[in-house]
């Protein structure tokens, strides 16, 4: 838990220290958003303000490009379109023949503006002036060329150019210039003003213009609309172009239908003659078959032929029934008896009633042979009677026998006759229907031709816009450029993120030290005190009953030393060192030694630099007196020779460097160093030692078991933090012991943190006073 509360309270502190990072830049901060919303406002000032206009078109979902007889030619399999059309639609609107015509029906290949002071102001239906190119030169190159007109006096101008020079000419005549003829007209209704300038351009690139700035979008295609928008300076001219954007594209349409009308009319009467041809030959050939074949009729023919075999069938049937009949009766009439014979057949009336009679005469001879013997006359004359009526009967059944079979006979033929018609009807009957068939669809195509020929022909007399204006060209009252409510509060919010960004680079790359926290992030040694960063003019030394920040910085130094210090009756020996040179190792090991000896007894400060001495630059009347350097060459050398007495403070004495000897590494690994802090252990209460750079050179490592206390002193803004990474290395590694850091030049802003060290609280110490100007541009 502990633990949890100490990280959170660290990462507080982090953030608190990232955010001091930029606040202390804040001036920065303030002239990066004035220059930026200056330069907004400058721009808004003088920036041409761009309209939006907007037209829309509508296209019927059932009337396309094509004509309604290529439409129905499209359902025949020889369509030339569809609905989709509508997205090349969008290409065809912005194509460049159409905004060639664009260009040269408005005039858009000459623009005029009003000479301004800052910037120029295009005219468009108000100018004074209007001129038109007549003819152009053939010159591929050329794409523009500006003129200013002065020297308007009655109907005679000057056009200057820089690079073409001046020419002079008269309105409404037509002028040579260097890229061709153009002729200006005056507008005597306006003013005009002392100067204009008039562009004269290729209209070619006007068209590439044009082709990118005008937008085609498709908002609803189901709803089959189209939206075409232009921005631009001027919405008169926008709204002008788009209309005659509009226009042009309905004409190109209306053109591209009368084409298409013309085409499908030639294209018709080119059918009409073959389908005529074709449908000539199919009726003659209808005509030649049906003569052929002796057909008027095919199926009332074979319906006929079938009920012809059907009663031939019937009548056949009854003539053999009545053939059956006759033969019963001839056998009848064969016999000798006489028997009655069977009538009411449906024979032949003659002989039905030859039957009668004969059958009625033999009941009478029956009845009086009941009576009468045969030789009776009256017997007699009916036995003769009845005989000759069955000669006759039989006769009769012989004449109809021949009659019956005859025409068994002839229905047989019929019937054999109608057989065969009825045969050929399936073959002639599927000849029949192809003819037919050919004929039918030769006579519905050229019927089909006959009215699309008149539909076309009605298209070709009516003319209908390929597509309604829904909205005719309008502009938008807000400008869609500059846009003042994203610029100003843009270029606020960059004048603040372009700083925010550059000092996070250069936080991000600076890898220096500047404060307690730095070396916290990288080393769990102690940090005994932040030294304030003095000015040129200050003291850089203690002086006695001093109050200044930098004698409060060393007695916090010195009080935070008790608690790093062993506990012992002889001197207690503090070595002062740093990873290079420059950081303030020697200023640190001076003014530690005065701030001790002023109440904790005497101090001896040792310069143990040998290669680079300095102590002696903070001594007013350095001596010339032996230094550490021949004690520790020459044995004859004592202490009493070395020891100076400080300028600055009695109770502090020096031993200076002495001459820089070839050998330093040898001279303090020889004993004798070792051998003087014991000595001098008796004589003093504390034993500053001011050694060499620990990375430069390994002489500080020769001496360092004499300390009792290291002190690694850091430069704050200068040293970096591979040098924290070096003093830890050595701690780690036994070669430095009871190490604490020194942090040196530490300024009020250390790496703009905000640490304000408001060392000297308590005492009347003067502050200099400066302006409200120079405090805010302090770095």
């Amino acid at each position: 838990m502990q633990q949890t509360e100490f990280q959170a309270k660290e990462e507080k502190l982090n953030i608190r220290k990232t955010v001091s990072q930029y606040l202390y830049k804040w001036p920065w901060f303030i002239a990066s958003v004035l220059l930026f919303v200056t330069g907004a406002y400058i721009y808004l000032r003088y920036s041409v303000p761009q309209y939006q206009s907007k037209t829309t078109l509508k296209f019927d979902k059932k009337q396309n490009d094509l004509s309604s007889a290529l439409a129905d030619l499209d359902n025949l399999g020889i369509g030339l379109g569809n609905a989709d059309e509508l997205k090349s639609e969008a290409a065809v609107v912005n194509s460049r023949p159409i905004l060639m015509q664009v260009v040269k029906n408005l005039n858009l290949n000459v623009e005029y503006y009003n000479s301004g002071e800052i910037k120029d102001s295009q005219l468009f239906a108000n100018a004074p002036i209007t001129a038109k190119i007549i003819t152009y030169n053939k010159n591929k190159k050329f794409v523009s060329s500006p003129y200013t007109v002065t020297s308007v006096k009655g109907d005679e101008f000057t056009l200057k150019s820089e690079k073409k020079g001046s020419f002079t000419g008269k309105f409404n005549i037509p002028l040579q210039l260097d890229f061709g003829t153009v002729i200006v007209q005056r507008n005597p209704s306006l003013a005009f003003k002392p100067e204009y300038k008039i562009i004269f351009w290729n209209p070619i690139e006007k068209v590439k213009k044009l082709e990118k700035a005008i937008q085609v979008n498709l908002p609803d295609e189901k709803a089959m609309l189209m939206d075409i928008s232009l921005v631009g300076s001027l919405p008169e001219k926008s709204e002008a172009i788009l209309n005659e954007v509009t226009k042009q594209y309905n004409i190109d349409g209306q053109r591209d239908k009368n084409l298409q009308a013309e085409n499908t009319q030639k294209f018709i009467d080119k059918r009409l003659e073959v389908i005529t041809s074709d449908l000539s030959g199919v009726e003659n050939k209808k005509e030649d078959f049906q003569n052929r074949n002796r057909i008027v009729d095919l199926q009332a023919q074979a319906e006929l032929a079938l009920q012809n075999t059907s009663e031939n069938t019937k009548a056949l049937l009854l003539q053999q029934t009545q053939l059956d009949l006759l033969n019963s009766l001839t056998a009848e009439a064969s016999k000798s008896n006489n028997q009655l014979m069977p009538s009411n057949l449906g024979l032949n009336p003659s002989l039905e009633q030859s039957i009668a009679q004969y059958n009625q005469l033999l009941i009478t001879r029956n009845k009086t042979m009941k009576q009468a013997t045969n030789e009776n006359p009256a017997v007699i004359e009916m036995n003769r009677e009845i005989a000759s009526l069955k000669d006759i009967i039989r006769d009769n059944i012989s004449e109809q026998k021949e009659s019956v079979q005859a025409g068994i006979s002839q229905l047989q033929n019929q019937i054999t006759t109608s057989n065969s018609v009825i045969e050929k009807v399936p073959g002639q009957s599927k000849i029949y229907r192809g003819i037919e068939r050919q004929q039918n669809l030769k006579e519905q195509l050229f019927l089909f031709l006959l009215q699309k020929r008149e539909e076309n022909a009605i298209n070709l007399s009516v003319d209908v816009p390929k597509a309604k204006i829904v909205n005719p060209a309008f502009t938008e009252d807000t400008p869609v450029s500059p846009k003042r409510g994203i610029i100003l509060p843009g270029a606020f919010f960059l004048g603040l993120l372009i700083p925010f960004a550059i000092f996070y680079i250069l936080f991000g790359l600076d890898d220096k030290i500047y404060s307690r926290d730095d070396i916290k992030e990288r080393s769990a040694l102690g940090i005994l005190v932040d030294i304030p960063s003095l000015k040129d003019s200050e003291s850089h030394l203690v002086q006695k009953n001093d109050f200044s920040e930098l004698a409060e910085a060393f007695r916090v130094l010195v009080s935070n030393l008790k608690f790093v210090l062993p506990v012992k009756d002889s001197a207690k020996v503090i070595i002062v060192t740093s990873s290079v040179k420059g950081e303030g190792k020697t200023l640190v090991s001076v003014n530690l030694a005065l701030t001790l000896a002023n109440k904790n007894g005497r101090a001896l400060l040792i310069g143990s630099d040998i290669r680079n001495p300095q102590i002696q630059r903070y001594d007013s009347e350095p001596t010339k007196r032996k230094g550490l350097t021949e004690y520790l060459y020459d044995d004859s050398v004592v202490v009493e020779e070395l020891i100076h007495t400080s300028t600055t403070n009695p109770s502090c004495d020096v031993i200076y460097a002495g001459t820089i000897p070839p050998n330093p590494q040898e001279l303090l690994s020889n004993g004798r160093y070792q051998k003087l802090i014991e000595q001098m252990s008796s004589q003093y209460s504390y034993i500053i030692i001011d050694s060499a750079p620990l990375m430069l050179v390994s002489d500080t490592l020769s001496i360092a078991d004499t300390a009792d206390a290291t002190l690694y002193v850091v430069r704050s803004g200068e040293s970096r933090n591979i040098l924290i990474d070096f003093a830890n290395d050595l701690v780690k590694d036994s070669k430095l012991t009871n190490v604490s850091f020194v942090i040196n030049d530490v300024s009020k802003r250390a790496g703009g943190y905000g640490y304000n060290y408001s060392y000297g609280y308590g005492y009347s110490q003067t502050k200099d006073k400066k302006n409200w100007w120079k405090k805010m541009f302090k770095s």
